[in-house]
């Protein structure tokens, strides 16, 4: 069994190989065949002893004929797909086993996703690593195992979901009935809950819900329900009078709205209600601060528990019992998703300057990957309360893989100070929190509840490198991080992934474009009119539009965006400048690059002219292929080339008869009088015997005869 080496660096390197299914003088498709042809004669009672050798391969045939295809693990056939998807599962499929902990995995398993599970290969890894495998790790990039920074939860919300719970929701409109919320405002309970007191406040508000049709079908809920209501529960610390002045102080607090939902629902409106699952019970939209994402379906489940036991309080006989077991977090519907999360640290305030500077780690981020113009993409920053107020660069699910491998959810980075931060000074609260949340607006998919543990890796993972990048510690550190009510300098030994600043590798990698862009050697008018294009027009466009603007065919577009390359991005019928970082460079070579394409148009029609006079092999470019290495742009002037010489003349009267020569046959080629040549260029040579000969554009008019012109030929 294959297993970790001490050689090898690859950390997936670590399941045990399958044995083979076939030998290697094995045909497995002939085996296939055979087992069904025993299998007919076992049916058949005879062993094939009394089946000549033509009506055993006609058997053969028969069954093949008959049969769609063979598992290739047990070898049994199939007569058509539908019955052999539903054997996916094979119970003889060779499986590879985990070295540490012994769990046997497919081949459709992910390793890495076993590997951040496995507690036995973390213990593994943390065992083998130190020394100068972990200082290696530390200093360059790849997964790592110590004691990291415990990030503390922020904020989260999230769409709870439980099928056959219609009983929890007729429970706690049976409550609604029990209690006078005119008179006493809403219904309070207190709950014990992670070793803490809390306040329950319970209360219902009329939605737009309409009632499910005369024919629906609620099973034993199954009657007229005349007015729809959603029922909604607050738990906030007991010391409060009220949620709303917990939340005034940013103090740990939930929030749950519960709706009904049953197939086929409408609004008031008569417009449908989104229930793609048919769920016959209810869906429970989480808001809250500072519990662990985990908690919130416990909390939800002890909340109604305790509202059950406060329904027996009332004394009355007959009433709807709220069915607390029904949303039990064992019971959440797989459709259950995440759309909000949160985690942060509180650093010292007077070293958080490298995180949110002009060119710091976060203005970096949005500047490298957030797209030119793609709304909320931009680097915000606001400093009017105090420097580094609040700052935040975002990326999305694209770009999360560039900036950590591996990563797919889009996130915000953010550095913040609470709202009025004169008023926190002196206290805990004056120091900022660097945080790293999910951006669900940004997600084309759906993050699942069943998703939980990937989400706290990534955002785990997004905060320790944030701190890596900007030179502060990934590890407890009291001189560096605060302690705040929630927040504490704890670590915990985790495995968890980290890199090298890839920051200044992608800001190479872009301004390699840009100055592909600037040299313009390949590019067209309409290659510089789109960029231009796309520098102005407040916005990305699709290739039609864009198209339309510089006035060209779209085929046109499309051809010159595949020239671009990286400089642009395109996609979803919208085209747009591939980064921030790309279209500040390209803002400075823009007019340069659209010289170079004049100046490239005006060359090709002289080239054109000269093609036409003297075909491919004029007598200008046979000099300069003979006698002159590189033709250079003089800094001096800016409007003369340099000659650079490669041939070297025998002496000065040499060298004046063959730069005589080629002036000659420029002014042929050009069409000009020969003392033109001066205003073109200037000469830079060696003679044989090492000396420099370099004549300025005065030195070479007087070298050059006047009037002399040469009339060229068209003939």
């Amino acid at each position: 069994m294959i297993g970790v080496s001490e050689d090898v660096d690859d950390p997936l390197d670590f399941l045990g190989g399958a044995e083979p299914v076939t030998s290697d003088d094995e045909d497995s498709v002939t085996r296939s065949v055979e087992y069904a042809s025993d299998s007919l004669r076992v049916s058949a009672g005879t062993d094939g002893a009394d089946l000549d050798d033509h009506d055993h391969e006609s058997e053969r045939e028969e069954i093949l004929s008959q049969k769609f295809a063979t598992c290739r693990w047990c070898r049994v056939p199939f007569d058509d797909e539908a019955v052999l998807e539903a054997h996916d599962d094979c119970s003889k499929e060779p499986v590879s086993a985990c070295r540490f902990c012994g769990e046997e995995h497919t081949a459709r398993d992910e390793p890495e996703d076993h590997l951040y599970s496995c507690d036995d290969y973390q213990q593994y890894r943390e065992k083998e690593i130190r020394g100068t495998r972990a200082r290696t790790m530390r200093n360059g990039d790849g997964f790592d195992v110590r004691q990291f920074i415990n990030g503390q939860p922020h904020e989260f919300s999230a769409y709870l979901k439980y099928d056959n719970a219609l009983s929890t929701y007729f429970g706690l409109v049976s409550l609604s009935k029990m209690h006078d919320f005119e008179e006493y405002g809403k219904l309070r309970a207190g709950l014990e809950f992670d070793d803490e007191d809390w306040t329950i406040a319970f209360q219902t508000k009329k939605c737009g819900i309409a009632p499910p049709d005369d024919d629906s079908d609620l099973g034993p809920w199954d009657w007229r329900l005349e007015d729809p209501v959603e029922l909604l529960i607050y738990i906030y610390p007991s010391a409060y009078d009220s949620y709303a002045a917990a939340g005034q102080e940013n103090r740990q607090r939930a929030f749950f709205n519960v709706s009904p939902r049953w197939p086929n629902m409408k609004s008031i409106n008569d417009n449908p209600i989104s229930n793609p699952h048919d769920l016959l019970g209810v869906d429970v939209d989480i808001k809250g601060s500072y519990f662990e994402f985990d908690q919130y379906a416990d909390l939800l489940h002890d909340a109604l528990d305790v509202l059950r036991e406060r329904q027996k309080e009332f004394g009355w006989n007959s009433y709807t019992s709220i069915d607390a077991d029904a949303c039990h977090p064992d019971q959440t519907h797989e459709s259950s998703n995440i759309t909000d999360a949160e985690y942060y640290v509180r650093v010292a305030n007077e070293l958080t300057g490298k995180v949110y500077a002009f060119d710091g780690t976060l203005h970096r981020i949005s500047l490298l990957l957030g797209r030119e113009r793609a709304g909320y993409s931009k680097t915000v920053r606001d400093d009017r309360e105090c420097a580094g107020h609040y700052h935040t660069a975002t990326i999305g699910a694209m770009r999360a893989a560039a900036l950590v491998g591996g990563h797919e959810l889009p996130k915000e980075f953010k550095h913040y100070h609470m709202r009025k931060p004169d008023a926190n000074a002196g206290t805990a609260l004056e120091n900022p929190k660097l945080g790293v949340s999910f951006q669900h607006g940004l997600y084309d998919d759906t993050l699942y509840w069943d998703d939980l543990e990937r989400l706290e890796r990534e955002l785990d993972e997004g905060l320790l490198n944030l701190l890596r990048w900007s030179d502060l510690p990934i590890t407890p550190d009291h001189q560096v991080f605060v302690a705040d009510d929630y927040f504490s300098v704890t670590g915990s030994r985790r495995f968890r992934k980290l890199i090298s600043d890839p920051l200044p590798r992608i800001a190479q990698q872009q301004d390699e474009e840009v100055r592909r862009f600037a040299v313009a050697g390949n590019l067209t008018e309409t290659d510089v009119d789109v960029v231009d294009e796309l520098l102005t027009d407040g916005g990305h466009v699709s290739p039609a539009d864009l198209a339309e603007r510089i006035g060209v065919h779209i085929s046109t577009c499309y051809k010159s965006m595949k020239r671009l390359g990286g400089i642009v991005q395109h996609d979803y019928g919208s085209v747009e400048l591939a980064s921030k970082h790309i279209a500040q460079g390209v803002v400075e070579h823009i007019e340069s690059a659209r010289a170079v394409v004049e100046n490239t148009l005006e060359q090709a029609a002289d080239d054109l002219v000269r093609a036409e006079t003297f075909g491919d092999d004029d007598p200008w470019s046979r000099w300069l292929d003979h006698y002159v290495d590189d033709v250079n742009e003089y800094d001096g002037s800016g409007n003369r080339d340099v000659l650079e010489f490669g041939w070297r003349p025998s002496d000065r009267h040499d060298a004046k008869r063959l730069i005589r020569a080629g002036a000659m046959k420029w002014a042929q080629v050009a069409g000009e009088d020969m003392p033109r040549f001066a205003r073109e260029f200037e000469i830079e040579m060696t003679l044989a015997d090492g000396s420099r000969f370099n004549l300025d554009w005065r030195a070479l008019k007087k070298l050059l005869p006047r009037n002399y012109s040469v009339t060229p030929s068209y003939g």
